[in-house]
């Protein structure tokens, strides 16, 4: 008699609707203002395409290049007269967690414009060439030197500094701690502003460049250093990536971005103000020139360049601009 009861109990249950039935979740574009949206998705999948004609452009009204006619950031807003940061990302093509590590830092070049200025560097042993997919060689030598001194392969890539400044005496970040420190740094007044001007002559391929530096701050504890260096963009080329939502895990045409590719100061910069202090108001100025590589595609070159204390390279002030001004 007690078994008929439950059966009955159960039955009634089913009858009554005791189960609620989960409407699985509608994904696609939620954005109203993209060409694809889609007004039955509830969950936004990434899928959402604009008119970049229309749409896109430096949304941030406190930018230089501020377009109130853009709805979409272009992740290229300019600012001027505030403080900007270096963040590096230590990578390699055989790597196939890096390039978790680059979305992040085009996540924040997007959040933050030219704020944030962006290089990777290409070191150890999984940027060592494996032909026939990976025969291309990223590594430099500035780069090995910062990777021997830092020591970001031998603590696993990826992983970056944030300004190069340690804590506790390390200088490795991880990826997933990039955000919050550059905003922690953005946060504070600039110490110094640096101004980048490219003259570039397509003929020869050389580019000549002039750093102006207008200190803001009594830095003390000299000497600085400033370091130039040209990175690329848009090298497509191949890339390990351990995506499980990837049929294969080497990609052929993954594109490589903010690449490392030479230095016109050296692996840790040229001295700065004769190797004194720097007290606020000094006006520095330093010209440097370099012949682009034949293998480069110069549109898609810049110019990095920070300035930095010499004695624990820590970063006062970065700033980048391409070779060939938009």
């Amino acid at each position: 008699m007690k078994k008929n009861r439950i059966l009955i109990l159960a039955v009634a249950l089913l009858a009554t609707g005791g189960c609620d039935i989960v409407e699985p979740p509608k994904y696609g574009c939620t954005d109203p203002i993209a060409d694809n949206f889609n007004p039955e998705a509830d969950h936004d999948d990434g899928s959402c395409i604009y008119d970049p004609s229309l749409f896109k452009g430096c949304t941030d009204s406190t930018a230089a290049n501020y377009d109130p006619q853009a709805l979409v950031s272009n992740c290229h807003c300019i600012y001027d007269n505030v403080r900007k940061i270096l963040v590096e990302d230590y990578t390699g093509h055989t790597c196939g967690n890096c390039p978790r590590a680059a979305e992040v830092l085009h996540e924040l070049e997007c959040e933050w414009g030219d704020r944030v200025v962006p290089l990777a560097v290409h070191v150890g042993f999984f940027a060592i060439p494996e032909p026939p997919m990976y025969a291309s060689d990223y590594r430099t030598t500035f780069g090995t030197d910062w990777n021997l001194n830092f020591g970001n392969s031998a603590a696993g890539l990826p992983n970056g500094m944030v300004n190069r400044t340690p804590d506790g005496g390390n200088y490795i970040r991880s990826y997933t701690a990039w955000a919050a420190l550059t905003a922690n740094f953005l946060a504070l007044p600039a110490e110094a502003n640096m101004t980048l001007t490219n003259t570039y002559s397509e003929a020869t391929r050389t580019v000549n460049v002039v750093v102006d530096i207008n200190v803001l701050a009594n830095l003390g504890n000299g000497p600085y250093k400033l370091n130039v260096v040209v990175s690329e963009d848009s090298i497509v080329g191949y890339q390990k990536d351990y995506d499980p939502n990837l049929v294969d895990e080497n990609l052929p045409d993954y594109v490589h971005m903010h690449m490392l590719r030479t230095s016109l100061t050296g692996s840790w910069g040229a001295d700065v103000n004769s190797g004194a202090n720097l007290t606020s108001g000094s006006n520095l100025t330093q010209s440097f020139s370099i012949v682009l590589d034949e293998a480069w595609v110069d549109h898609n070159c810049n110019i990095v360049a920070w300035l930095a204390r010499d004695d624990n390279k820590s970063v006062i002030q970065a700033e980048y601009r391409p070779v060939i001004a938009e």
